[in-house]
């Protein structure tokens, strides 16, 4: 059993608790409904969420975030294997508690994002698209001209928010996550874990 089958992954403003992955669904609104859905906790002020870079002494939260949702550092991805204690983590902090993370790897002129999670609670108020913003800026200003990242055919909510900010398909490797793991998961919202889907898109623009 993984992590994300034990721990909650997502906020679900229609009953006010957090779910786990097998727990999620879709379900389609219109965005002025989207908006009265009451949000996880209280809302964070935008001041007061700090993004700041993951250095040996934050190890622990970088392991913990790791353990939380994946059981694991390392992620194999791009045919590769990505060690996130080797990778850059970017850490976004409300009121000095740990919200989320990114972790991403310079590889020649690319950037590929490895890690994106941002706890339940913290969710629905911007800190991923903002830690993503950070990982693009910080590529460009290393002279990266594209950022890749994969995810699985299962994740839904990934997969919008990477195309909202810019990323477009590339790849879809049929079979890849399964093979790697032996058997058939169950993923967001009861789909089969099945596929690794590759997203990129340049950093040409510093728009986002």
């Amino acid at each position: 059993m993984g992590a994300t089958d034990r721990n909650p992954q997502y906020y679900c403003p229609l009953r006010d608790r957090y779910i786990n992955m097998g727990d999620a669904d879709i379900l389609v609104v219109s965005r002025e409904a989207k908006e009265d859905q009451a949000k996880p906790d209280d809302p964070v002020a935008e001041a007061n969420i700090v993004l700041r870079r993951a250095y040996n002494e934050e190890k622990d939260e970088v392991q913990e975030i790791c353990d939380y949702f994946w059981d694991e550092t390392e992620f194999h991805c791009f045919d590769q294997v990505f060690d996130a204690y080797q990778c850059t983590n970017i850490l976004a902090l409300v009121e000095d508690e740990t919200a989320g993370m990114i972790s991403y790897k310079k590889i020649d002129d690319t950037l590929y994002i490895v890690i994106l999670n941002v706890y339940p609670e913290y969710q629905g108020q911007g800190i991923a698209r903002r830690l993503i913003n950070e990982a693009l800026e910080q590529g460009r200003k290393q002279g990266c001209n594209t950022a890749k990242v994969a995810t699985t055919n299962d994740d839904i909510p990934a997969l919008c928010v990477y195309q909202k900010m810019g990323f477009r398909f590339t790849e879809l490797l049929s079979g890849k996550v399964a093979d790697h793991h032996g058997d058939e998961l169950t993923g967001f919202a009861g789909i089969p874990v099945l596929d690794e889907i590759r997203l990129q898109r340049s950093l040409e623009s510093a728009t986002d």
